[in-house]
């Protein structure tokens, strides 16, 4: 039966199956509040609502692991930032996100950044794509030495193509057409013909 306190709760010792002992309290309708197992340490708190609450410092520490489960959502806030995470979705609500990795690894079917600034430094970038597409305002590239290749057509589109060269153009290929609508110039000191 257990042992009643004034308010009608109840506090009741009992052995489990495998007779270990089993220390109990219950609210006065009978439900489970507090389970504690003295055997191995366990104790369980109960309730359709839980609070806890502390005014200067709450601190929960494990020696190996922390988990919370709630199959509706948790949300970690700290003023005017959050992280909720929800079935099949993770949030994060801040002005300021940072984050230091030495290895960070994404894997997602579909993946969208949108910012007014972006800025990437490395020392070496590898990209390994089906099929690249940008479109953009103006791009402008400024590198010490570029190369690309192409194993089948690389192909320029533009309203107006230049290139400019410091000291050497060189052009090279097994044929080359140069075809103008109208007219077709060659200018410089000396031309050769060979």
């Amino acid at each position: 039966m257990g042992q009643q306190v004034g308010s009608g709760a109840r506090l009741v010792e009992r052995q489990d199956e495998d007779e270990r002992l089993v220390v109990e309290l219950h609210a006065p309708d009978g439900e489970l509040l507090v389970e504690y197992r003295p055997g191995d340490g366990t104790l369980r708190l109960r309730g359709s609502r839980v609070q806890v609450e502390a005014r200067d410092e709450l601190r929960l520490a494990s020696g190996r692991t922390v988990r919370v489960d709630a199959p509706a959502g948790v949300t970690l806030s700290s003023g005017d930032s959050s992280v909720a995470v929800r079935p099949g979705t993770i949030g994060l609500l801040a002005s300021r996100i940072e984050a230091t990795a030495e290895q960070v690894t994404w894997s997602a079917k579909g993946w969208r950044l949108a910012a007014d600034v972006v800025e990437t430094e490395a020392e070496r970038v590898v990209e390994r794509v089906g099929e690249l597409e940008t479109r953009a305002r103006r791009i402008v590239e400024r590198v010490t030495e570029s190369f690309r290749e192409a194993t089948g057509l690389a192909q320029t589109k533009a309203g107006r193509l230049r290139l400019v060269a410091d000291q050497t153009l060189h052009a090279m290929g097994k044929r080359a057409l140069f075809k103008a609508r109208e007219d077709l110039k060659l200018r410089g000191e000396r031309i050769y013909l060979d």
